[in-house]
């Protein structure tokens, strides 16, 4: 469980916005150094609720083709995501990696929505799980996020979110 947290989490931090022309340009919006905080309510995966700190570290890899997102909490669990555009399916893709034995599985989807302002994922963990994300700036250096995970029968298996400030 604690292991899907810290993907959750890394998930949350892969924001993005599709632009009229090169559509990985917005993702400099995220480029830079962000504190975070992330709450998490009862449900079966998560018995108590609580809420957690920590820090992300973003920048450009590979030409800039991909974002790289190297987090570290407060509850010593660590993890690196990259994000890229797919120019053919014209969706974000992302992926996950972690120091809690996780590695990506599934797919997460992201679809950016320049009416609202706001990024949605759909993301497909297997074993009949799923799960549901946005994310959203509220101003420059602000983002706030929510993740729901369901099974197949509807059972809430998670429900976290949070938000981050950009530091510098």
């Amino acid at each position: 469980m604690k292991n899907i947290l810290v993907t959750l989490v890394a998930l949350a931090t892969l924001t993005s916005v599709q632009a009229d022309g090169d559509p990985l340009e917005p993702l400099n919006r995220r480029i830079g150094t962000w504190a975070n905080t992330t709450y998490q309510k009862k449900a079966a995966w998560t018995p108590e609720e609580r809420t957690t700190t920590g820090e992300e570290t973003i920048k450009w890899i590979l030409d800039k083709k991909f974002i790289q997102i190297d987090v570290t909490n407060a509850d010593d669990t660590k993890g690196r995501s990259l994000i890229t555009y797919d120019l053919e399916a014209k969706v974000y893709r992302s992926w996950f990696f972690g120091n809690q034995n996780e590695f990506p599985r599934g797919d997460s989807i992201g679809r950016w929505d320049p009416k609202t302002d706001r990024m949605d994922w759909t993301l497909d963990f297997g074993d009949d799980l799923r799960g549901k994300m946005f994310f959203q700036f509220t101003g420059k250096d602000k983002m706030d996020w929510a993740l729901t995970i369901r099974d197949g029968s509807g059972k809430l298996m998670m429900k976290t979110g949070g938000s981050q400030t950009r530091k510098k």
